[in-house]
């Protein structure tokens, strides 16, 4: 059988098949030279200047070295495109006829199966639709990459917190970043460890009066800031009457404490703003009920609800309040809540997403031991600023009470109400407490030539007959020339729309203007005003406070109440 002649154009057409193949195969050898060359330049020095930023390529950290081209005049160029990383790793060959409408990308060793698969859907969803294939190693892909060093290595490990979320690695003799990404795929992944930084909202309540209340914020912001936690603002609170006794008894507690919202107290809004350009997110109170028991401080969680949070996803801290506990252990106790929340979910489901842990504390009145680290506590006092409005209402009384900025008055904080007659009988009764007052107010430089302001709850609870007496006996033993209070120069009116804890704070802001300050030893308020005055450039000379130690307070208020170099 003879076999018919081939058609020239037939034979044509084959031959210029094989010269694309050919073109092809010279561009695949050129690449090839580029690429050892290149390898041989990075492992000798670096010498290619690449950017840390994404380049051409669109890949953070690519850089295109070569692009050729090979053909004539004849026919369809060919041309091949050679991406590699800022490490000498190759991302992507790419091999386009340009007239022919064919491109073909062969991604780099480096290239995660996840990678490929998702290449090769992307292609074949773009052969269907008729256009080029063109599958880069672009920003699209690369948090699925893993380092070729090590194969499975999550793209975002980060061997430093992997570090220091694992304290006990560094038993072990695990130290450096190698060792940290050997562990994690030797054992780390199977035992559910976090691997990169955890983002962590922290929640916590703040308890009881005013300056309680404050001391919770400075050691609440002083771990936040620590950890890098974001920071979820409570509620404030506010009692019904100083007439009523509280205790941690319930059973004899009288006091009811009611949330109220913040910004009676702070400056919220000033407060966010402040801590934004250092790095630290803070959030405004999401609600004010459901509250929990204050009479139980230790486990006083915040309640409200947690909205769009997992449930899950909360820790609580436990064993914190009053526990005056160094900043470094504090944190270490958080860190170790929250990685071990997290670690409780990767172990039943490694590839679970862990976005975020919140993170819970009781009321966290002095459970930082604020001399363990001052310069912290010292910039988170500046930063906790007072509500704007109670600043205008102080500012009125000062005004009255200097005639103008023209006299001089001190200031005293009476605290001989009601819900602290505990301290008189610890003391040794009223007189002894008064005794106490007087000495302290003359040591001071109380004289009868100038006025005093007293900071005191007697009025509030209608105890007329009382204060009376005590601006008499006050002046009668010499400490003042006339006796002042808010209630004489503040209308009733105005002073009814004020919380409890907004009149003492209105006291608070009186007193630490005064020349010279007294005030009770006991008293987380006297304690803080001595340390507001002084944080603010007042000595602490001026101010004295009424010798307690029998109650039994002294050393916890130092250690934890101290905010500015002693």
């Amino acid at each position: 059988m003879t076999l018919p002649p081939r058609k020239p154009r037939a034979a044509a057409g084959s031959l210029a098949g094989w010269l694309h193949l050919d073109r092809l195969l010279v561009s695949l050898c050129l690449l090839a030279s580029v690429t050892l060359l290149y390898r041989c330049l990075v492992f000798t020095g670096g010498l290619l200047p690449f950017a840390s930023s994404g380049g051409a390529s669109g890949g953070s950290g690519a850089t295109i070295v070569s692009t050729t081209t090979v053909g004539d005049t004849r026919g369809p160029n060919v041309v091949t495109e050679l991406v590699i990383d800022n490490l000498g790793r190759t991302q992507s060959t790419t091999v386009t006829q340009n007239e022919q409408g064919m491109s073909i990308t062969v991604l780099g060793s480096d290239a995660s199966l996840r990678s490929r698969r998702a290449a090769l859907r992307h292609g074949g969803a773009q052969r269907q639709a008729g256009g080029t294939v063109s599958l880069s190693a672009g920003k699209q892909h690369e948090q699925d990459l893993e380092p070729k060093a090590y194969p499975g290595l999550p793209r975002d490990f980060d061997a430093q917190a992997y570090l220091m979320y694992h304290p006990d690695l560094k038993r072990l003799g695990i130290v450096s970043a190698d060792q940290a990404k050997q562990h994690y795929l030797q054992q780390g992944r199977t035992e559910g460890r976090p691997y990169k930084r955890l983002r962590v909202l922290m929640r916590y309540t703040a308890c009881t009066g005013l300056i309680n209340q404050h001391y919770s914020h400075i050691a609440a912001f002083s771990l936040a800031a620590a950890l890098g936690a974001e920071l979820i603002l409570p509620p404030a609170v506010c009692r019904d009457s100083f007439a009523h006794y509280f205790s941690m008894n319930r059973e004899k507690n009288e006091v009811r404490w009611s949330p109220v919202p913040l910004e009676s107290l702070l400056d919220v809004d000033a407060i966010i703003d402040y801590w934004r350009p250092r790095g630290m997110v803070v959030h405004r109170t999401p609600s004010l009920r459901p509250f929990p028991d204050l009479t139980m401080p230790d486990v006083a969680y915040p309640m409200y609800p947690l909205g769009s949070l997992d449930p899950n996803l909360v820790v609580r801290l436990q064993g914190v309040y009053l526990k005056n506990m160094d900043l470094s252990d504090l944190m270490d106790l958080a860190r170790a809540a929250v990685v071990g929340q997290a670690t409780s979910i990767l172990r039943d489901d490694p590839a679970a997403d862990v976005q975020y842990v919140v993170l819970d504390l009781p009321c966290s009145f002095f459970c930082l031991r604020s001399l363990s680290n001052l310069p912290v506590v010292s910039e988170v006092a500046k930063s906790l600023l007072f509500a704007p409005e109670l600043h205008a209402l102080a500012k009125r009384i000062v005004d009255v009470l200097t005639e103008g900025g023209t006299q001089p008055f001190n200031g005293l904080h009476l605290r001989v109400e009601k819900d602290a007659r505990d301290w008189a009988t610890i003391m040794g009764g009223q007189q002894v407490v008064w005794s106490g007052y007087i000495s302290t107010m003359r040591g001071v430089g109380f004289n009868s030539t100038t006025r005093i302001y007293v900071a005191s709850g007697m009025l509030t609870y209608g105890a007329s007959v009382e204060m009376d007496r005590t601006k008499n006996y006050l002046m009668h033993t010499g400490v003042c020339s006339r006796v002042h209070h808010k209630e004489q120069i503040i209308p009733q009116k105005e002073l009814e729309g004020l919380n409890s804890e907004q009149k003492a704070l209105l006291d608070f802001l009186v007193l630490a203007q005064g020349q010279r300050f007294a005030g009770f030893g006991s008293s987380t308020f006297s304690f803080y005003l001595r340390e507001f005055r002084a944080l603010h450039g007042t000595p602490r000379s001026t101010s004295a406070l009424v010798d307690a130690a029998v109650i039994g307070t002294d050393k916890l208020f130092l250690e934890c109440g101290t905010v500015v170099k002693l």
